[in-house]
């Protein structure tokens, strides 16, 4: 057997980004910020880190501990924060994570770990320095 066969037929944009995530790793610096959220009953947990360039976001990495669902959710987020402004991280939630990953109801759990991850950061974001 391959180790790069999908023998659990995850869904393909889970699978590519399970498999070769682009955005995994860790920032260092003045302007990064870090968010995480978990779950104790799925002991899943994703960290989000995003470096500040003024209002743009330069680099956004990820790590996640978890199923395959989970990393690719992390990846996902980190693709979508340094593809899109500020203002447009709104209209991330659980329905367009699950949507743009092709999430199962049994991993829905997944895309509200995602969800939970952006709004602390937004959270973050908002507070005075």
């Amino acid at each position: 057997m391959n180790p790069q066969d999908n023998v659990y037929a995850y869904r393909e944009p889970i699978w590519q980004r399970f498999r070769a995530p682009r955005h995994a790793g860790r920032l260092d610096g003045a302007q990064v910020l870090s968010t995480q959220a978990g779950s104790a009953a799925t002991r899943s947990v994703l960290r989000l880190q995003i470096e500040l360039d003024g209002e743009r976001v330069a680099r956004a990495r990820f790590r996640a501990y978890g199923c395959p669902t989970a990393i690719a959710v992390g990846e996902w987020l980190a693709e979508q924060l340094e593809a899109r402004p500020r203002a447009a991280w709104a209209a991330i939630d659980v329905a367009a994570i699950r949507d743009a990953l092709e999430i199962p109801d049994d991993k829905a759990h997944c895309a509200l770990l995602g969800e939970d991850v952006l709004r602390a950061l937004q959270q973050q974001m908002k507070q005075p320095s």
